[in-house]
């Protein structure tokens, strides 16, 4: 006890709870603003004003930073996936928020592919209503609303809430998909680089000419100097490897052979001699089907529900807009009953 009471160890007490709430603050949260693209997996150089229409905030729940972040996200799963969510904050909604987020998809004219998030902030309620080929399944959407967004939105954090979620549909996506134009054009999925692989070519290629010269001049001076003691010219290589004394020099210093008697003249090819050649042919030659999901009730005591719902608009689901609008929708969410 009298250990505990030192204040070094008190200090370092301290310190390493604050270290342990750090952690568990990041973890739990781990969509923060504030960590660079880069280490989410997101090409931060992609513009996302065209995104903008889809995050609506008439709650103003949700920070400017968490509002671009979410653009910066739609921008990337967009131009890897074709696919995007859009997200509504809103103080309240008429009917049953399911129905909210499938009218709000179709007016947004989104696609198969996207989802939508409505956040209603008067009740806590929130819906993820997706689109029929939308890539995740039923119980992925409701283990990742509970996972990732329940939790921040019971407290009232959205701007957590949020940013998790997306950071685990991310995850989701590039561990299904990739990073799709990012690992052709980065280098980085843990392979050579092409320019390393091209350098050692290019090496490879040096040292094959290198010694074949090398073997050439050799030649040369093995048949003039062969037999003489002392020649008067050093044989100099462009290989170390090749020099006099090596293991190479000694293994190609033998008697050059003899130049070969001259030839007389012969006779010459025949009447239909020669060779005529070959002769002949030579060889050559996202599912549709709806579905639902979604866990329910403020304190949890609702359990997992889900919905299969109409689709998205009920009439004919979300229509143009990217890839042809929704056939028919599902989803999930949780909300107090």
């Amino acid at each position: 006890m009298k250990f505990l009471k030192k204040p070094a160890v008190a200090w370092g007490a301290a310190v390493l709870m604050i270290a342990a709430a750090v952690v568990i603050g990041l973890t739990r949260g781990g969509g923060s603003a504030s960590v660079s693209p880069e280490k989410l997996g997101l090409d931060g150089s992609l513009p996302t004003s065209t995104f903008a229409h889809y995050v609506i905030d008439e709650a103003d729940a949700l920070s400017e930073q968490t509002e671009e972040r979410l653009c910066l996200y739609n921008a990337n799963w967009v131009q890897r996936y074709d696919s995007l969510i859009a997200v509504a904050a809103v103080p309240g909604v008429s009917g049953t928020i399911d129905e909210y987020a499938y009218d709000l998809g179709a007016s947004l004219q989104l696609a198969r592919a996207d989802g939508v998030l409505v956040l209603d902030t008067a009740t806590g309620d929130c819906y993820l209503a997706a689109g029929q080929d939308y890539p995740m399944t039923d119980s992925q959407i409701t283990s990742y609303m509970n996972q990732y967004l329940y939790h921040d939105v019971m407290e009232g954090d959205y701007d957590a809430g949020v940013l998790a979620l997306f950071e685990g549909i991310n995850q989701f996506y590039v561990a299904e998909y990739g990073l799709g134009y990012l690992e052709d054009s980065s280098g980085s999925g843990g392979g050579v680089p092409a320019a390393a692989v091209g350098l050692i070519f290019l090496l490879i290629a040096a040292l094959v000419v290198f010694s074949l010269i090398d073997s050439i001049r050799y030649s040369t001076y093995r048949s003039r100097y062969f037999g003489v003691v002392n020649p008067p010219v050093v044989f100099r290589p462009i290989l170390f490897w090749h020099a006099p004394g090596t293991r190479w020099y000694r293994r190609h210093w033998r008697r050059p052979p003899p130049p070969p008697p001259p030839r007389g003249p012969g006779p010459g090819p025949g009447p239909g001699g020669g060779f005529s050649g070959f002769h002949g042919p030579r060889g050559g030659g996202f599912s549709s089907r709806p579905r639902g999901g979604g866990f329910s009730g403020g304190s949890r005591g609702g359990g997992f529900s889900g919905g299969r719902g109409g689709g998205f608009g009920r009439g004919g689901g979300f229509s143009g807009g990217r890839g042809g609008g929704f056939r028919g929708g599902r989803g999930g969410g949780f909300g107090r009953r």
